[in-house]
């Protein structure tokens, strides 16, 4: 099984918009898909149309010994896509699992015996504690969304030297290692000079990390999320359908390359 974090410590650079575009795209080109939305903000569990009233979630998973992947796993209406969906309980759950042994590890032991799904997606939080904590240290490879800002610029080292921390120190106590599979860009427009200087650098850092795909700014992708619907289910013609369509057949070519 392929898993893959979807993650930058920067907020509103399109993680979640991924996170239930690309689930969806490649359970369109007949992958088992799960997605598990580990931000407390929820929002690929809303943009899919989740509800969490008297459910249990990613909250109870990582804090209730007694809870199992089968209990908070749900069906999306999309075939082949399912979710372990979050909300604002994993808010509390992160404070519970600061006092807790291992704490890094809860989701990874959870998981193991998770099966039946060519790909886990993870929707991270866009910080750098716990909850990626345990997102990094049982996914192989990241995607990284970036726009084309100087603040997104600004933290890409900072998230290099992370997960190369954890490469080096948490990695070999588990026999793991994860790396950045992929650079997307995300609401991508070089009409500024800003914006080309921008792409330019992180041209220069990534090289051929960065997807051939990118992600065009598209007001579709926004009012399917609103829907509770994937953007092939509100507008499958629209310049986001396309672009998210694209990025799962590259990603699966990279898989048999």
């Amino acid at each position: 099984m392929r898993t893959i974090a979807i993650a930058n410590h920067k907020g509103g650079v399109g993680k979640s918009t991924t996170a239930i575009n690309l689930g969806a795209a490649l359970a369109r080109l007949g992958k088992k898909v799960l997605v598990i939305d580990i931000d407390a903000q929820g929002h690929t569990t809303v943009g899919l149309g989740v509800n969490t009233k008297d459910k249990q979630t990613i909250a109870e998973l990582l804090c209730d010994d007694s809870t199992k992947p089968a209990d908070v796993i749900q069906q999306t209406y999309i075939k082949g896509l399912d979710i372990i969906p979050s909300d604002l309980s994993l808010a509390i759950a992160e404070m519970k699992l600061a006092s807790m042994h291992a704490k890094e590890f809860k989701l990874r032991n959870k998981l193991k015996g998770v099966k039946g799904y060519d790909v886990m997606l993870f929707d991270c939080p866009p910080t750098f504690g716990t909850l990626p904590m345990n997102v990094f240290s049982c996914a192989q490879e990241i995607i990284l969304p970036l726009q084309l800002s100087y603040f997104s610029l600004e933290g890409v080292n900072n998230f290099v030297e992370t997960i190369n921390f954890i490469n080096k120190d948490i990695g070999p106590i588990i026999n793991h290692k994860i790396s950045i599979g992929g650079v997307l860009i995300t609401f991508f427009d070089t009409r500024t000079k800003l914006a080309r200087d921008v792409h330019g650098r992180i041209k220069d850092i990534f090289g051929k990390k960065i997807y051939k795909t990118f992600i065009p700014q598209n007001i579709k992708l926004n009012e399917a999320q609103a829907n509770g619907k994937a953007i092939f289910d509100y507008d499958p013609e629209c310049k986001g359908a396309l672009a998210y369509m694209s990025l799962a057949k590259e990603i699966i070519k990279k898989e048999n390359a």
